[in-house]
C-alpha cells in the first residue's frame, strides 16, 4: 500500500501533483492522510492513470470540511470505516480535470486592489441540469455532492447576503458569470473564471476502504 501523509497540509492548499503522481505510480492500494484536497488530488491522479479500481483509504485531518465529509462517509479519525469494510462512491468532476468531494463555491472576484466586501455580488446565469437556477446578480453559489443519493449534486444559490438560498438537486451545474473565484474543497482555483462546470460522472466509481 502506498502511504501519502499530508497531515501537515493546510486545508486551503493542494498537494504537489508530481509528488502524488510518483507515489501512486505502482500502488495496488493507497492510504492518504490529510485534508479533503489531498484525497481529491489522489483521486485525480488515479483517474488519469485509469486506476480508480484500487482501494483508497483516508485518514481525515481535523479541519471542519474534512470532519464533515468523514462523518458523512462514516470514517473515524483513525481512517476506519464504521460498520462496513468498504464503500463504492461516485466521482464529481469539473471541466478543468479536477474532482469535488465536499464543497464547491463560486463567489465574486476581488477588485484590482484586492478588496472584496462582505456584500459583494456578481452577475451569473446558472443551469442545474435543464433548470435555470440563476439569471442575474447573486452573492454566492455552494455545490455539494449528495452522498446519500447516486450521481447527485445539491446546489444552493444565494442571491442576497444573510438570506436563505434557493436549493436544487441534479447531476450537473453549468455556470457562466462575471469573473469569479472558484473554490474546490477549500482550495481556490489559481485564477478568476467566467465559466465553470461540475458534474457527477455516472461512468466512474471508486472504492473507499479502511486504513
Amino acid at each position: 500500500m502506498a502511504d501519502l501523509d499530508f497531515g501537515d497540509l493546510a486545508p486551503d492548499t493542494a498537494p504537489d501533483r508530481n509528488a502524488v503522481k510518483r507515489a501512486i505510480a505502482s500502488a495496488e492500494q493507497v492510504s492518504v492522510a490529510g485534508p479533503v484536497s489531498a484525497l481529491g488530488a489522489v483521486l485525480v491522479a488515479l483517474h488519469r492513470r485509469d486506476r480508480l479500481d484500487i482501494g483508497v483509504a483516508w485518514t481525515p485531518s481535523s479541519d471542519p470540511l474534512a470532519a464533515g465529509l468523514s462523518r458523512t462517509w462514516g470514517v473515524d479519525p483513525a481512517g476506519q470505516l464504521t460498520g462496513e469494510r468498504s464503500r463504492t462512491l461516485g466521482l464529481v468532476r469539473d471541466d478543468q480535470g479536477g474532482v469535488l468531494l465536499a464543497r464547491g463555491r463560486v463567489t465574486s472576484s476581488p477588485t484590482k486592489t484586492g478588496a472584496r466586501d462582505a456584500g459583494s455580488r456578481f452577475g451569473a446565469q446558472i443551469y442545474h441540469d435543464s433548470q435555470r437556477v440563476a439569471d442575474g446578480v447573486i452573492k454566492r453559489v455552494d455545490v455539494r455532492p449528495d452522498w446519500s443519493s447516486v450521481d447527485t449534486l445539491t446546489v444552493n444559490v444565494h442571491k442576497q447576503l444573510w438570506r436563505r438560498g434557493d436549493i436544487s438537486h441534479g447531476r450537473a451545474i453549468q455556470v457562466a458569470c462575471d469573473p469569479a473565484v472558484i473554490e474546490i474543497d477549500g482550495v481556490r482555483f489559481p485564477r478568476p473564471m467566467t465559466k465553470w462546470t461540475w458534474y457527477a460522472d455516472p461512468r466512474l466509481r471508486w472504492t473507499l476502504i479502511s486504513t
